[in-house]
């Protein structure tokens, strides 16, 4: 079987690292660099806990794939520091660990997941890449009968393709009635120094003008601290300068404020573009020979989402709207 997988992020990657597995004969093309758009950065978080029994028991399931990539590649990919989340959701997602049986406590209205930890994102990645060898090429258009359409004026026809473009998705298949989220918005999270040792920590209670925020240890030795603006302050019009400029701001208010053990003074900076948010969740669809995968927070997800998808491909496992 032949299989062109359009997108070189984790996911693309994943999906087609898990073909070639399988047997098939798999072109990975992408635009940019390999991991280069909503993949690029060194780490994320990854977390069995979510607010869906059904997405907890796919983390559990991506927590078995990480391990098991882990031992291929001789390199740990999700480390040990843990996860603890405070805040609103912690009732609800508590609830929906010990629905999916998965090991959890809360203590003191805080919820802690041991089997949270860093994603060595970059490592994932470097892996997958020598394994795909992902091509750089633009794909124009596709059709449901496979036929791919390069920018350059070339084309081919292989027996099924994965569009797994982040960003590029919408356009790509839109024509094939698909419909994905086009709305994008700016993010950017920031590095500071601090101690070095530390669980990933979600915090759902508001802080200044965050709704939310997030930190984790990241491999550069610094912590990685993002948090979600209104949608006013995070529009696509605003452009990237000024959404990182009204990020900094909050979020460094939010260290000042709340993180006393950490320099206030950012060290780095990371920016992605995001769809607009719908929360956690896994989307795939089909038309003709054309599987679509598209999401929220996918990273985490990606050795379950590639095993997913590649059995869509290859015909033993039902499309369906979640993972």
């Amino acid at each position: 079987m032949r299989v062109v997988v359009v997108g070189a992020g984790i996911v693309g990657l994943a999906t087609a690292y898990t073909l070639v597995a399988r047997g098939a004969t798999v072109r990975c093309l992408d635009t940019g660099e390999p991991m280069g758009a909503r993949s690029a950065g060194d780490t994320r978080i990854f977390r069995v806990a979510h607010g869906d029994p059904a997405l907890v028991a796919e983390a559990r399931h991506a927590s078995e794939l990480w391990d098991d990539w882990s031992i291929t590649a001789g390199r740990t990919f999700v480390g040990g520091e843990r996860l603890v989340v405070s805040g609103p959701r912690v009732p609800v997602w508590a609830e929906a660990m010990t629905a999916a049986g998965a090991i959890h406590r809360v203590v003191d209205g805080v919820l802690h997941d041991p089997a949270g930890g860093v994603l060595d994102l970059a490592g994932a990645g470097a892996f997958l890449a020598a394994a795909v060898r992902p091509e750089r090429g633009d794909v124009a258009a596709v059709e449901p009968d496979g036929t791919v359409h390069l920018a350059d004026g070339g084309a081919e026809r292989p027996d099924a393709v994965v569009v797994a473009a982040g960003a590029g998705t919408p356009a790509l298949v839109d024509p094939l009635g698909v419909d994905v989220p086009a709305e994008l918005e700016h993010h950017a999270r920031f590095a500071f120094d601090g101690p070095a040792a530390g669980p990933c920590h979600l915090d759902g209670r508001p802080s200044g003008s965050l709704a939310s925020t997030y930190q984790h240890r990241a491999s550069t030795g610094h912590w990685a601290i993002g948090g979600h603006l209104p949608d006013a302050d995070t529009a696509w019009e605003l452009g990237a300068d000024e959404v990182a400029r009204r990020s900094r701001e909050a979020v460094v208010d939010h260290v000042r404020r709340h993180l006393p053990h950490l320099d206030p003074t950012p060290v780095g900076e990371l920016r992605c573009t995001p769809m607009r948010s719908q929360g956690d969740g896994v989307h795939r669809a089909r038309a003709g020979v054309v599987h679509v995968v598209w999401g929220d927070n996918l990273a985490k997800l990606a050795p379950r989402i590639g095993q997913l998808v590649a059995g869509d491909v290859v015909g033993d496992t039902p499309v369906g709207g979640g993972a």
